[in-house]
């Protein structure tokens, strides 16, 4: 079993109180996560905000898309559990630095720029995994920055399919200097794992909540090797924590 197993708040979590806050984000590392999951946009005057859709209607109690507004005006709506604001990268940052990592999901394309900036300002580029579903933002990322960690989200990739990776040799693999791949928990089998592993790739698969027995789906892709789990719900955590301890 491998020690260092990432236990991911995704969203911080998606149970009992608003996703992407800082409340969602707290609830992950309360409950064990070693690391969070949360989406980043940004505001009309160019904000970088945690909101996982283009749009604020699921979420708040405000409606049409984000980019339409500027900070100011987005912080007049309210997350619809706990009323809460659209939380600043930045106010993430500053709740959480120094106690968990951050696995930031660039939503948009137009990101590389404002979140490079961000990084270098914050100091935080060992504390960050960069992911996205957008290849060649994240491998210009890897250009600028050799030493960072990019997580392929390769579900709804562009740039490279879950098929065409599933059938490429191992040279090709690791030309596109992966770190992590995460896929859909639906796609995910010892053949995924077992390539990823063979070029020294880690594998995460997210989304558990519509299955009738989440925590079993979850414990057998334990069993088949996976590196890493996107949790829905915190609630989880310790007790996958606890079943590992007894394997």
């Amino acid at each position: 079993m491998i020690s260092n197993f990432l236990f991911i708040g995704h969203r911080g979590t998606r149970i009992n109180v608003d996703e992407n806050t800082i409340l969602a984000f707290s609830k992950a590392l309360e409950y064990g996560a070693n690391c969070v999951e949360l989406d980043v946009r940004k505001t009309k005057d160019g904000k970088l905000v945690v909101l996982h859709d283009s749009a604020i209607d699921r979420t708040t109690n405000g409606s049409g898309l984000l980019n339409d507004y500027t900070l100011t005006e987005i912080r007049k709506f309210k997350t619809k559990i706990q009323h809460s604001e659209i939380p600043l990268l930045t106010e993430v940052l500053d709740a959480l630095k120094g106690k968990i990592k951050f696995m930031i999901d660039l939503k948009e394309t137009n990101l590389l720029e404002d979140l490079s900036k961000f990084i270098r300002k914050n100091d935080i580029l060992e504390e960050c995994i960069i992911s996205g579903r957008i290849l060649t933002d994240l491998l210009e990322f890897k250009r600028i920055y050799p030493q960072s960690k990019i997580c392929y989200n390769i579900t709804k990739g562009q740039g490279l399919s879950f098929n065409n990776f599933m059938n490429l040799g191992t040279n090709e693999i690791i030309r596109l200097n992966f770190d992590l791949i995460s896929l859909h928990s639906s796609s995910v089998s010892q053949e995924f794992i077992e390539l990823c592993h063979k070029n020294d790739i880690k594998s995460l698969s997210w989304d558990f909540l519509n299955y009738d027995n989440p925590l079993q789906k979850i414990q057998s892709m334990i069993n088949l090797g996976i590196d890493g789990i996107l949790f829905d719900n915190h609630n989880y955590i310790p007790q996958i924590k606890r079943w590992r301890n007894r394997l």
